[in-house]
């Protein structure tokens, strides 16, 4: 009797642990189909998102190859004066103004065709191209990102260095063999692909304030493109480019452009005050063919950019895509007081358009 209560004393623990056993592998059975399903969620958003990014950078594409370019802007709407005649001196002096355009300054638009995204556009002509600045302009521009200027002299010459094609070290420069005794990539003496290839530069990398300024909103950029257009540009870039012209000042004429953008030199030096001399092939007024876009997900916060250059000449090949970045999450920003009335057009509105 002893001997057969001691064996059922031991299956009902059994028992109990089997049971246990069950429910926790039931348990982790379930948690690992919960977290199966939210990575799938995730992931699948995550298509949608990249997949939404595509169709806005196509429509964007479509919008900036098959509008006019002026002055103002790219016109995306009806023109002020309808198109006559197909000779070359009515193609020459046609108005391609419309009542509808979109600044390509980087200021924010709403994409009509899916208002999860923001788009911003900013001419690559608006900006500091490290591809063709002068060192006479480093100074300026180190000044208004408050950088030393006992290295300002260093940094620039470095620079100038880096890019250029001979193998003679400026005073406060560096050249290969700086690079290879430091244990770093040597310079490419050429043009630069993209801005950031600029922090492999020796003093460079620690430019903190331009590569802040860089993720918030374009500074500089590497376009293959010439001329400098002011209506497009930032008041730090026209304060490195108009001499004479403060920051306080550059902001003045950022407002004054607003309702009338320039046409011309004289223009945009009675705007700012200052003669413009000795400048007669520096200034574009038209926007280039090299453009900077953010796209943005209001839901997320998240920012591609991507530099896109349009090759109309080029049949093949009538654009190109020069790089792309992924803001990162340090310098996500929500965009606030976002204009309801700015609005990106879709590709039917565009399509819709006469002229």
């Amino acid at each position: 009797m002893v001997v057969q209560y001691k064996q059922k004393g031991f299956i009902l623990p059994l028992a109990l642990w089997v049971i246990a056993a069950a429910g926790l592998a039931a348990a982790v059975l379930s948690e690992w189909v919960s977290q199966a399903v939210n990575n799938a969620q995730i992931l699948q958003d995550r298509v949608e998102v990249e997949i939404a990014f595509a169709d806005i950078r196509n429509e964007l594409v479509f919008a900036l190859a098959r509008r006019p370019y002026t002055y103002r802007g790219l016109q995306v709407g009806e023109f002020n004066t309808p198109i006559m005649g197909t000779t070359f001196d009515d193609v020459i002096n046609v108005d391609l103004t419309s009542d509808r355009m979109i600044f390509l300054d980087g200021r924010p638009y709403i994409t009509a065709s899916n208002e999860r995204f923001v788009v911003k556009i900013q001419d690559g002509r608006g900006l500091i191209n490290l591809n063709t600045i002068n060192d006479q302009y480093f100074e300026v521009l180190f000044n208004s990102l408050n950088v030393s200027d006992d290295s300002t002299d260093q940094l620039t010459d470095n620079f100038m260095d880096y890019r250029d094609e001979d193998s003679f070290t400026r005073l406060s420069g560096a050249e290969e063999q700086d690079y290879v005794r430091r244990g770093l990539y040597p310079p490419s003496n050429s043009q630069l692909i993209t801005p950031w290839e600029a922090q492999r530069i020796i003093g460079w990398t620690r430019l903190k304030q331009l590569w802040d300024a860089q993720y918030e909103t374009p500074v500089v950029t590497t376009c293959r493109s010439s001329g400098f257009n002011p209506n497009t540009a930032p008041a730090n870039v026209l304060a490195t480019y108009l001499r004479g012209v403060t920051p306080e000042r550059a902001e003045l004429v950022k407002s004054y452009r607003e309702t009338l953008p320039f046409r011309n030199a004289r223009e945009l030096g009675n705007s700012a005050g200052v003669f413009l001399e000795n400048q007669p092939f520096f200034f574009s007024f038209i926007p280039g063919r090299c453009l900077l876009v953010d796209l943005i997900d209001l839901q997320t916060e998240e920012r591609i950019r991507f530099s896109l250059t349009l090759l109309p000449r080029n049949p093949a090949q009538p654009w190109q895509i020069d790089y792309v970045l992924r803001i990162p999450k340090e310098y996500k920003r929500a965009l606030s007081r976002l204009d309801p009335e700015l609005r990106f057009p879709s590709p039917e509105e565009i399509s819709g358009r006469r002229g």
